[in-house]
């Protein structure tokens, strides 16, 4: 009944990267069945890790029944798919007993929508201080520019009073200095346009430089078609962990100690 399905994967992605992910699901011959986590987990890197390895302990085998002609059948996964990169170190130590795990060689969601982490790379060392603006970040977050400095500046001002809601403010301000650039991540969705002028109005407000930079889905879509080569992938087989390299590498992968 399934044997047409070529590959069949699992995937658990940072729904930062809903619509990229969704879009290529559709495009793609592998089956996906797609579970979405909440933004901001890599935050707290042991929350991340630990919501992982529910995801991939709970992953296996699905069954249909049919009751009238007695038929008990489904399929199994070939492979789960993380959406995510290193993370904070959030997916670190990450394994599963049963099927291989499949991660880009990348640090976090940004490297994945731009298609490569040597892309990633450049042009952070071109323009120091890359505020990054996407689709799913605009949707999923409260991104900065006006709207969130008057909402967090409200609601510090109601648990606070406005003396201390404005030196709250003025800590907020500091870590915003550290950015000059507001850099909108652009795939050809229909709400590009409408995001691109949102990035722009943020940019304005906070004093940085606005910029487009065009998208790649090379990576995210060989990961999802199965092309998972050793220069931009880690494969770990059943019973591997994943690690941090510490280099340019940036994983590899252990065997536990017998």
């Amino acid at each position: 009944m399934h044997s047409v399905v070529q590959h069949r994967f699992r995937v658990i992605a940072c729904r930062s990267m809903y619509r990229e992910i969704s879009f290529l699901v559709s495009q793609v011959k592998s089956a996906c069945d797609v579970t979405f986590l909440p933004l901001g987990l890599h935050n707290d890197p042991e929350t991340l890790r630990e919501t992982l390895r529910r995801e991939i302990a709970t992953t296996g085998p699905q069954r249909f029944a049919y009751e009238k002609g007695n038929l008990d059948t489904g399929y199994d996964y070939d492979a789960i798919l993380l959406g995510y990169g290193l993370c904070s170190r959030g997916t670190e130590g990450l394994s599963s007993p049963r099927y291989p795990i499949v991660i880009p060689r990348v640090h976090d969601c940004i490297a994945i929508l731009l298609g490569s982490h040597r892309r990633y790379e450049e042009l952070i060392n071109q323009y120091r201080g890359i505020y990054w603006y996407s689709p799913g970040w605009i949707e999923h977050s409260l991104e900065p520019g006006k709207e969130r400095y008057t909402l967090v500046y409200e609601t510090y001002r109601e648990k606070y009073g406005e003396d201390n809601a404005r030196y709250l403010m003025q800590l907020e301000e500091n870590w915003q200095r550290e950015y000059h650039y507001a850099f909108y991540i652009r795939w050809g969705f229909p709400v590009d346009e409408i995001y691109e002028a949102f990035t722009k109005e943020c940019a304005k407000f906070l004093g940085w430089e606005y910029r487009t930079v065009e998208g790649d889905e090379r990576l995210l879509r060989d990961l999802l078609e199965g092309r998972w080569d050793e220069e931009r992938f880690v494969v770990l087989a059943p019973g591997e962990t994943l690690e941090a390299s510490g280099d340019a590498c940036i994983f590899r992968k252990s065997v536990p100690a017998q």
